[in-house]
């Protein structure tokens, strides 16, 4: 038999901070945050263990940018300055993803590509609709403008009849 023992039951600082509490919290001092769901709360914001709060999550150009520095951190070998990781066979390149393009790490999205073309064999327009939005939001598009040139005519099939 195990003794009880009350400290267990005494208040402990930030046990009242949970996930769930501070998401409450965050809803009620965020506009943004209102507009959306439990579940979809975490495609906007981040949790911080050691605050303990939710942050805005970082999105745009940046961070971007930061996936495809670390890419080419795998693959480029000395290099002293943020140029000379854009250069590739003697050619900087503006960004790091077109220097990643330069080195074949970015595969025109032909998986993405493919993944369209083989649920287009079962899926309804609307449902490809879907997968392409999915693709959008949670896969590593390269180029989304692309990927819809190469595929709008399954995506759009039932709007065309």
């Amino acid at each position: 038999m195990i003794p009880f023992n009350n400290i267990f039951l005494l208040p402990r600082e930030g046990i009242d901070r949970t996930v769930f509490t501070e998401w409450m919290q965050t809803n009620s001092i965020n506009e943004e945050a209102q507009s959306l769901t439990y579940a979809e709360f975490p495609t906007k914001f981040v949790w911080s263990k050691q605050q303990k709060q939710w942050r805005p999550r970082k999105s745009g150009k940046t961070s971007g940018e930061r996936y495809y520095l670390r890419m080419l951190l795998n693959i480029v070998r000395g290099p002293q300055t943020f140029e000379q990781i854009r250069t590739i066979d003697n050619v900087m390149h503006p960004a790091f993803k077109s220097a990643c393009y330069a080195l074949g790490l970015l595969d025109g999205d032909k998986e993405w590509n493919d993944a369209i073309k083989e649920a287009e064999q079962w899926a309804t327009a609307a449902q490809l609709r879907q997968l392409f939005v999915t693709l959008l939001l949670f896969c590593e598009v390269s180029n989304p403008v692309q990927l819809w040139t190469n595929n709008w005519q399954a995506l759009s099939d039932d709007i065309l009849h």
